[in-house]
């Protein structure tokens, strides 16, 4: 059946005319036009009959825009009016109309974009009906024949063939990291293993990241095997690092795959990340390497891992080491660091001896709600000491950020679904003191646990109603690729941002910056080959505007460099930024892509948690 759906569509594209749609220049900024304003506030108000009606204007313009603005609005009962224009005279109309159709479309919408994609004459729609296709297989579920993704990558270019290449280990990752990821089982990877193999040694980039990754789900041999030998063979730190995530959790056996990624930041975090903490190690070779680590927090950890694999006055020496850290240190995410290496402290119960008091009385938030989620983790799932823990820290704590990492840690693990205990009372009350929208990933993450510890479904989504208004003039004079300096102290960014597809995230972005908001943020967040975040006026990633933006999807799509802003789920994005280091497909569709890095992505992969935008400037 997928088979039968993506081949027409691959042998048109591949066989078929290869007109070319005349190119058009773009204006600085399309917004200009006040044909346009219909479409934009139809689309902020997520106004789906008045976009269907904007599909049938006389001006071709209008409806491209109205086309494109389906992306964003994502609504199931705009199916038939994209169908529709699909047969537009514009080739710009049904290509935004098919690629709005890879959100939304049900089979029967799918089964008609085939048909239509066979007798497509530019090949720039029948690209768009073809990726329409497949992301909507993946998206949906449906996507679960190997052979059909690898036809897909083989007959592609550019971000498909990568998408493609993600799809044969995340058939589908939507929601938080809670949510079970549908992804291929290993016994349907097994049909491809020599394939994957083949993409691993020969191809490049980031296929051959993404294929790595598949091949970490197969059987050792002769699979698996070949993972370590890859490790810094083609001077590419993203397949490093994905080879890193392919064998974790790095156990006795990979301790001197470990010890050799230590020694270089972005490998090391993805390392300590994906460590098996029962695997022992040498603690002489930990603080040898500790000493080489540039970066704070990879010597704080592996102080913390020495400590671990250490007893007698050798541990309690390196626990003074980390509470000296905690106590003195300038730097809130190094002391954070030591908060979190204190769980393998040599005492009996660090949990209750010291991070518990560290929970309400350490200076940050940034630290306190390391110091509960250092606590959680030291016990096992369900025990009587971490019950304890999280309902005492639930009756206790008031702050939005700290129930919303209570109600995080309870969601990831399997025991606590429909083990109630008292939680669902207990958080409920914390309801009437959220203020929204900027509460709102707590407010729904209380949602969720309640539901969750009760053995309910998850309650359906529901986005903040609209409540942030365009300012039409201030947008007039926003330029397309209006550029910004992001000032580091390991060296400068400039991003340019994407003003006609993206104009509320573009114009927020641009009132941050000139009223110097950023200034003095720090990066909060760092997965390695991922991305890197930051702008939380908390620090610790809880933290957004009393306002909420709406969700704005372009046709440019994540690859690496692009900017984007953070999100609690659909329309809720505000002040949090993030950069992508490689790829990112699973994004597309989900995220707002506002922007590109243009020049210092070299420093991007530079940046560690806790690195301060010194001064975001606009660009004149």
């Amino acid at each position: 059946m997928i088979m039968r759906l993506l081949l027409p569509l691959l042998v048109v594209l591949i066989v078929g005319c290869s007109a070319e749609e005349p190119s058009r220049e773009a204006p600085p900024n399309r917004w200009a036009d006040e044909r346009l304003w219909p479409v934009l506030e139809a689309q902020e108000h997520r106004d789906t009959q008045a976009l269907c009606a904007l599909l049938g204007d006389s001006s071709a313009s209008v409806r491209e825009a109205a086309a494109l603005a389906f992306a964003s609005v994502q609504d199931t009962s705009g199916i038939p009016c994209l169908l529709g224009a699909l047969s537009d005279t514009e080739a710009t109309v049904r290509a935004h109309a098919a690629f709005a159709l890879g959100f939304v479309a049900d089979s029967v919408a799918i089964e008609r974009m085939s048909e239509l994609g066979v007798n497509e004459r530019w090949s720039i729609v029948q690209q768009a009906h073809l990726t329409a296709t497949f992301l909507n297989l993946q998206r949906s579920g449906r996507l679960k024949d190997p052979g059909a993704i690898l036809y897909y990558l083989e007959s592609s270019e550019g971000h498909e063939r990568v998408r493609a290449a993600d799809a044969f280990w995340r058939g589908r990752s939507f929601g938080k990291k809670s949510d079970a990821l549908r992804r291929l089982p290993d016994s349907v990877l097994l049909q491809i293993g020599p394939e994957l193999m083949e993409l691993v040694r020969n191809d490049s980039g980031d296929v051959r990241r993404f294929a790595a990754l598949a091949l970490g789900k197969l059987p050792r041999e002769p699979y698996r095997d070949e993972l370590p030998g890859l490790l810094y063979r083609y001077d590419d730190a993203g397949l490093s690092i994905n080879v890193i995530k392919a064998l974790s959790p790095l156990k006795p056996e990979h301790s001197g795959t470990f010890m050799s990624s230590v020694k270089h930041d972005m490998l090391a975090t993805a390392a300590l990340d994906g460590l098996d903490l029962s695997t022992r190690l040498d603690p002489n070779n930990c603080l040898l390497a500790a000493e080489s680590a540039e970066s704070s927090l990879i010597r704080i950890a592996l102080i913390g891992l020495a400590m671990k694999n250490s007893h007698g006055t050798f541990a309690d020496s390196l626990l003074s080491i980390l509470l000296t850290i905690g106590d003195t240190s300038s730097n809130a995410y190094h002391r954070s660091a030591a908060i979190q290496a204190l769980r393998h402290a040599p005492v009996r119960n660090a949990a209750a001896d010291l991070l518990m008091p560290m929970i309400t009385q350490a200076a940050t938030s940034i630290e306190r709600v390391e110091a509960f989620r250092a606590a959680v983790r030291f016990y096992s799932d369900k025990t009587t000491g971490q019950v304890e823990l999280l309902l005492h820290v639930i009756r206790t704590v008031d702050d939005p950020g700290m129930i919303a990492a209570v109600c995080e840690e309870i969601l990831e693990r399997e025991k606590y679904r429909g083990f109630n205990a008292g939680f669902a009372e207990e958080l409920r009350k914390h309801l009437v003191g959220f203020q929204l929208p900027r509460d709102l990933e707590a407010f729904q993450l209380v949602e969720r646990t309640v539901a969750y510890v009760k053995g309910l479904p998850p309650p359906p989504y529901a986005p903040p109603p609209f409540n942030h208004p365009i300012d039409k003039e201030k947008l007039r004079t926003l330029t397309q690729g209006q550029q910004y300096r992001i000032t580091t102290a390991k060296g400068n960014i400039i991003i340019a941002t994407d003003v006609n597809e993206c104009p509320g995230s573009s114009l927020a972005f641009d009132s941050l910056v000139t009223a110097g908001y950023y200034n003095g943020k720090a990066f909060h967040r760092m997965v390695p080959n991922f991305v890197v975040q930051g702008g939380c006026p908390r620090g610790d990633g809880y933290g957004g505007m009393p306002w909420s933006l709406r969700t704005e999807i372009g046709r440019k799509l994540f690859t690496a460099g692009s900017v984007g802003l953070a999100s609690a789920g659909r329309d809720t994005e505000s002040c949090q930024f993030f950069i992508t280091h490689s790829a990112t497909p699973h994004l597309d569709g989900r995220y707002t892509r506002f922007g590109e890095v243009v020049e210092g992505m070299d420093i991007v992969w530079q940046l560690q948690v806790g690195d301060v935008m010194e001064k975001v400037e606009r660009i004149d």
